[in-house]
């Protein structure tokens, strides 16, 4: 009998955020945002960093419903996550402007 075994392995490369790429972020959503969504993001998600020395960059991990989401693999995840949590607390907001302040909020982030 032959077994063929193959290993994979995720290579995750962090990427620190230069001010420019910070400002081409910015403008990618300039008029498609909700400020008052976005001062909600802020204060009841909040992000914590975990930092070891032999790391390249620090794990950055986002709090939502009591539990920690690595930021770097579960964008797409939390974005659909928290878009549904605070969607019945924004009703004047129409869902796409609150899906891009979310996406802009976690892309800030990073």
């Amino acid at each position: 009998m032959y077994y063929d075994l193959t290993i994979n392995i995720d290579i995750f490369i962090y990427m620190l955020l230069t001010e420019q790429e910070k400002e081409e972020i910015k403008k990618k959503y300039e008029d498609n945002i909700s400020k008052e969504v976005l001062a909600h993001l802020k204060r009841y998600y909040p992000i914590y960093e975990f930092d070891m020395k032999f790391m390249d960059s620090p794990v950055k991990q986002i709090l939502v419903d009591d539990k920690l989401y690595m930021l770097s693999q579960n964008k797409k995840y939390l974005v659909n996550k928290i878009s549904s949590i605070i969607e019945e607390t924004f009703t004047s907001v129409e869902k796409p402007i609150l899906r891009r302040t979310v996406k802009f909020y976690l892309d800030m982030l990073k």
